[in-house]
């Protein structure tokens, strides 16, 4: 079993702060996020128990939660 790793340019929508989004995935279908240049906090029970959120978000130097993913970077 092996996991497959892609990162994605992350951009805060309220600052403009730049960081990267690690998504990490394996044959399983598990999966899991690391954030480079952006903290990391629990989420909302409700949006994680409903499945609109992982465990963790990232969140801004700015306190801003509004994270913007964009394009695969090679």
């Amino acid at each position: 079993m092996g996991w497959d790793e892609s990162r994605h340019k992350a951009t805060c929508g309220s600052c403009g702060h730049e960081g990267v989004q690690v998504r990490r995935s394996n044959d399983y279908g598990e999966s899991d996020d690391r954030w480079e240049g952006f903290a990391t906090v629990p989420a909302n029970e409700c949006d994680y128990h409903r499945k609109r959120s992982g465990a963790r978000v990232p969140v801004c130097n700015c306190k801003s939660q509004n994270i913007i993913v964009g394009p695969l970077i090679q």
